[in-house]
């Protein structure tokens, strides 16, 4: 097909060769950027998740806990039951849940709100967890009760449905460890 001299194919061999290594050097360029572009992109995705949804929900979802376990401890009902509306309360120990609803408990709640409706894109599930969901509920029925006490009615107390404290912490702190552990493997810690 191709009849070269042994004298041209010499004369061709430093142009073969460069143009071997030329190919094998743009391969080896193209796998490396696309390797490291990927990892790139991975870290970035779980920088976003850590930043804006798993780290602060799990550092509201401490203080919530934290907040709540100096409630108790120092506004514990007289009644001794294990839940502050367990038994009957009185009006200033009404007064006193009113005042940490309002000031300390509602207000930690609406960012947690906003943490996980506004980066839902960040779950690591293709589901809406149901512990987010209901918390969702749970602070969307409180705010038709902090709207009647706005308006002088104190004759609700409680949302339709419990706090899910517990079953949130049981999904946000093992995702935001399992991508703590994963941001120190991409990062090469």
């Amino acid at each position: 097909m191709f009849d070269f001299t042994r004298e041209e194919l010499i004369d061709m061999l430093p142009i073969i060769a460069a143009t071997a290594v030329a190919v094998i050097g743009w391969v080896v360029t193209y796998f490396h950027s696309w390797y490291f572009d990927r990892k790139a992109s991975k870290l970035d995705r779980v920088n976003r998740q850590l930043r804006e949804l798993y780290g602060p929900l799990y550092a509201r979802l401490m203080a919530a806990d934290s907040a709540w376990e100096a409630f108790w401890s120092k506004h514990r009902p007289a009644h001794g039951a294990n839940s502050y509306f367990g038994a009957p309360v009185s009006e200033e120990e009404k007064a006193t849940w009113r005042t940490w609803m309002t000031n300390v408990f509602e207000p930690n709640n609406a960012q947690m709100e906003e943490l996980i409706v506004q980066n839902l894109d960040l779950l690591e599930t293709d589901r809406i967890p149901k512990a987010f969901v209901d918390a969702l509920a749970h602070i969307a029925a409180y705010k038709a009760i902090l709207a009647e006490w706005r308006n002088s009615d104190f004759t609700n107390h409680v949302s339709v449905n419990n706090w899910p404290g517990t079953e949130l912490m049981k999904v946000v702190k093992p995702e935001y460890e399992k991508l703590r552990a994963r941001q120190k493997k991409l990062l090469g810690s």
